[in-house]
């Protein structure tokens, strides 16, 4: 086996082990929308990745997986919100004002 033979295996270890880093955290998004919508009575529609940033702190610097979440209160309107994660953890749901149904 030469240096590059096993360059290219790590470099594809590498790559699987983030394809499934990305794969928690969307699970990890849809579970949190999920939970959220039933604990405030909306109805969930759709969870989808919006865009991966670098985000810093004092102590780390890591990437910040942000996903879009669609919601609706009655079926009619559709609204957006943004699901946030951090270091594998569920940073923040930020939703837009929303009307909430008679």
């Amino acid at each position: 086996m030469t240096l590059l033979d096993i360059l290219i295996t790590v470099m594809i270890i590498a790559l699987a082990a983030s394809f499934w880093r990305v794969r928690d955290y969307a699970e990890l998004a849809r579970n949190s929308a999920l939970q959220y919508c039933s604990k405030h009575q909306l109805v969930f529609v759709s969870v989808a990745r919006r865009q991966i940033h670098w985000q810093e702190s004092p102590e780390q610097r890591r990437f910040q997986f942000d996903y879009t979440m669609e919601f609706s209160t009655a079926n009619d309107v559709v609204y957006e919100g943004v699901i946030s994660i951090y270091k594998g953890k569920l940073r923040s749901i930020d939703l837009p004002v929303y009307r909430v149904p008679d």
